[in-house]
């Protein structure tokens, strides 16, 4: 590490003073280093750390290497050793004296590692090593002394953990929101704007897959919604691709903005499976052409439960299904659906009855998604679902109604016929 100058805004909070700056990829990969004994001096604990950088650094290469519009939140880099000197500069600018600014000068001999930001920094590092016309990038960072005793390494554990703890993922509503990068949050957005069924306040926007009871005007929620989609996208991308993609393939696509002609091939493909469902289902056809406030009352009902489709808990496996049963069979989502068109939809019934409506307690069972999904699919094929699958079916049935695995396999295939 050479001797520089960098210019730089001094702050404080609490007894932590701290250097705000910019450092290019550049200094960034000469000048910081992994975390090592800085933070514990056993092995096996300075391993734990070690281990907690996971490949997605390389998902951060990929994203730097990839995006023009790249862009990350500050690094907090700690420094330790060497004698950095502030030297500060004040200047009077229409009577205000401005302070607190100046040059942090570096001897090269301190040594910095990050305290938030490991994966930025190797990933930065790996993306220079494929393109070296990215060193003279910035990237801004807070820089905070670190003494390496035990005081100070208890400071820095404290303020590392801190930094990790705090830390909130962003929630789904805002994703949905805001993303412009996750072609099934782009799309059900435009669909939000556009589309009958889900305009106005047919759709409750809140961070809750769940529906209030209260609510007599909401098709469904925005969560179930995104999971429907989120669905589709994948058995649509599979089926186009010619590959079955694991979840996590899914989210890695999700980070990067598809074409237009993607996007529009996508929408059109949800406007022509709600399309089909509003003509198959006559109840969803005569939601969309209901304007009161209270046109999803009866389909929600207290009373008996309601309809299927309009109780997130019935919708999302349906979907689910439908979108599963297209991609193992090779079939559009359209036949897929049609073929359901005498299903029994009221959720207070001989099929859904203690599944997913209680009619005791007149409340809805809120558990038996995955059963629900499975009885779908065995509906229209039971060749469809694995042993494994089959098996769980019928021991999740067994359980709900106190009844062996034998006699379990009869009331599924009498309920279902």
């Amino acid at each position: 590490m050479e001797a520089i100058k960098i210019p730089a805004i001094k702050g404080k909070i609490g007894d932590t003073i701290y250097y705000s700056t910019t450092l290019t990829f550049n200094q960034i990969s000469s000048m910081v280093k992994r975390v090592d004994g800085e933070l514990h001096t056993a092995k096996s604990l300075k391993e734990q750390i070690q281990r907690s950088l996971t490949d997605n650094y390389i998902k951060i290469k990929e994203y730097i290497l990839n995006r023009e519009d790249r862009f990350f939140d500050s690094l907090v880099l700690a420094v330790y050793d060497g004698d950095p000197i502030w030297t500060e500069v004040r200047f009077d600018i229409e009577n205000n004296t401005y302070q607190n600014v100046g040059l942090l000068e570096f001897s090269g001999q301190e040594k910095i590692f990050p305290v938030d930001g490991q994966h930025r920094v190797e990933g930065i590092k790996e993306a220079l090593k494929e393109n070296d016309e990215l060193g003279s990038e910035t990237v801004c960072v807070m820089l905070i002394g670190h003494q390496n005793t035990n005081e100070g390494r208890e400071k820095s554990r404290r303020i590392f953990s801190t930094l990790n703890r705090y830390v909130k993922p962003v929630r789904l509503g805002d994703i949905i929101a805001l993303d412009e990068d996750d072609i099934v949050a782009i799309v059900t957005r435009e669909l939000l704007e556009t589309y009958p069924l889900f305009t106005g306040n047919r759709v409750k926007i809140s961070n809750s897959k769940s529906m209030p009871q209260s609510d007599k005007e909401a098709f469904t929620s925005l969560m179930t919604l995104y999971s429907c989609h989120l669905s589709i996208y994948k058995t649509y991308i599979s089926k186009k691709n010619g590959k079955n993609y694991r979840e996590t393939d899914i989210k890695d696509q999700q980070k990067i903005r598809p074409s237009d002609e993607v996007l529009e091939e996508f929408k059109n493909l949800l406007i022509g499976f709600w399309d089909c469902m509003k003509s198959t289902f006559a109840e969803i056809q005569s939601y969309t052409g209901d304007n009161s406030q209270s046109a999803a009352k009866e389909l929600r009902s207290t009373e008996n439960g309601g309809n299927l489709f309009f109780r997130p808990i019935g919708l999302l496996p349906f979907v689910e299904a439908i979108s599963s049963i297209s991609l193992k069979s090779n079939t559009s989502f359209e036949d897929t659906i049609r073929a359901y068109a005498n299903l029994e939809r009221n959720v207070h019934s001989n099929l859904w009855d203690m599944i997913l409506w209680n009619p005791r307690t007149k409340k809805m069972i809120m558990r038996n998604q995955q059963l629900v999904y499975y009885l779908l699919i065995k509906m229209k094929d039971s060749n469809l679902l694995s042993e494994k699958e089959k098996d769980n079916m019928k021991n999740r049935y067994a359980t709900i109604f106190n009844i062996d695995i034998q006699e379990a396999e009869k009331r599924i295939n009498a309920v279902i016929l």
